[in-house]
């Protein structure tokens, strides 16, 4: 079973750039990463306009699904959103599945911000937290929050507490 942690955030504050990030570190230190993002308002477009795929989507296929020889890719129609438990099974041999998003389920999380104004919410099971610059740090009350807190640039000691941080105990 693979490590799963989330990136949460408001829109716009980072989180897809943080996640980049984290899968490149991953990969560095030979990890098998996989990314699961939410799209709870149904934004997402996926499919050229036109394609094959596309166009028996668009006539109605329960599912459709492209296969060649590097990947996969799986249309399936719901009619609610759909855990990341039942799409975790999906992502094949992996070490670990970052979802983006998620903020209201139990998982391990790291919050992006772009600053720290006074203390940090009770957000359950935060890992840590990242923010935009540096001289936000000093705002940060360390007595009181016991959350870490990173510079954006600092992704290698981010990556350091996900690996250190018991994330199996969290599933």
């Amino acid at each position: 079973m693979p490590a799963v942690f989330a990136v949460i955030g408001y829109g716009n504050t980072g989180k897809t750039t943080l996640i980049r990030n984290i899968i490149r570190e991953l990969h560095q230190r030979n990890y098998k990463v996989a990314v699961i993002k939410h799209d709870p308002q149904d934004h997402g477009e996926v499919d050229k306009v036109g394609s094959d795929t596309y166009n028996f989507w668009e006539e109605g296929c329960r599912t459709v699904a492209l296969s060649s020889p590097s990947r996969i890719t799986l249309f399936r129609r719901t009619e609610e959103d759909t855990l990341p438990d039942n799409i975790i099974p999906l992502c094949g041999d992996v070490d670990f599945v970052i979802l983006e998003g998620y903020k209201g389920l139990n998982y391990p999380k790291i919050e992006v911000r772009s600053e720290i104004k006074g203390t940090v919410p009770n957000i359950k099971n935060l890992l840590a937290i990242v923010i935009d610059q540096a001289r936000n740090l000093s705002k940060y009350d360390k007595n009181h929050n016991r959350v870490p807190l990173f510079d954006r640039q600092q992704v290698g000691s981010l990556v350091d507490v996900i690996e250190n941080s018991n994330l199996q105990k969290f599933l």
